[in-house]
């Protein structure tokens, strides 16, 4: 389990162009180790820029990101995304179109310092929890909708991470298939004891998967509630 906190998060998108215009405005906000955090707020209000900021696709201009007693985002200091232990789920799930689903894992493994031995284990206890034994060798053009959702949170979870983000990750789904994930989802961050961050619009999914969530208004967090009260 690891503790995210993020501290004071500026960030400013279109440089120096008079089009520039502040995404973040000192965000600041704390997940306990093992706990899911629901976060939501308006198109625009900063949500993704915050998330690519944890992942380390993005450099805030100010403040930081740490988890447990590591600086990982700060100016200045950018921990790259592969060193990071945090998996992510984009909204746009980001698969790549030429790798198989054996080939999506296999990237995300070829990472680590395991053996090829432990990596073949994982890889195998993967595809059993996420139902994809069977689709080893499609190309995401060939699977499904609820199995490209399904291959993009076995990317995302597929080595031992420290910190689970999800933007919007169940966009696209109908009522039986995102319960299907959902289950799995919260299954398997139970058993991790997984930290989690969720970005999403639907209270179902925050009482499903969140003890607390946060309202991001402006590039601020405005708000605090538990997740039962949603």
């Amino acid at each position: 389990m690891s503790r995210l906190e993020v501290t004071g998060l500026v960030k400013t998108l279109g440089g120096a162009s008079h089009d520039a215009s502040a995404v973040l405005r000192g965000t600041t906000f704390s997940v306990a180790s093992g706990e899911c955090l629901g976060l939501r707020g308006a198109t625009g209000a900063g949500k993704t820029t915050l998330l690519r900021i944890i992942a380390g696709l993005l450099t805030p201009d100010a403040g930081e990101v740490r988890l447990d007693d590591r600086v990982l985002s700060a100016p200045g200091i950018l921990v790259p995304p592969q060193e990071r232990g945090i998996g992510f789920m984009f909204q746009s799930l980001g698969l790549w179109p030429h790798l198989t689903v054996k080939g999506h894992l296999d990237f995300v493994l070829a990472a680590t310092r395991w053996t090829r031995q432990a990596r073949t284990a994982r890889r195998a206890a993967i595809l059993d929890t996420f139902v994809l034994h069977g689709l080893e060798n499609r190309y995401p053009g060939e699977l499904s909708g609820g199995e490209r959702h399904l291959l993009a949170l076995a990317r995302a979870l597929c080595t031992d991470v420290r910190l689970l983000l999800l933007d919007e990750p169940f966009t696209g789904l109908d009522g039986a298939l995102k319960g299907r994930i959902l289950d799995t989802l919260r299954q398997e961050r139970t058993r991790r004891r997984l930290t989690a961050l969720l970005v999403t619009h639907n209270d179902d999914e925050m009482r499903a998967l969140c003890q607390h969530v946060e309202q991001l208004s402006e590039g601020c967090i405005v708000e605090r509630a538990t997740s039962p009260k949603l």
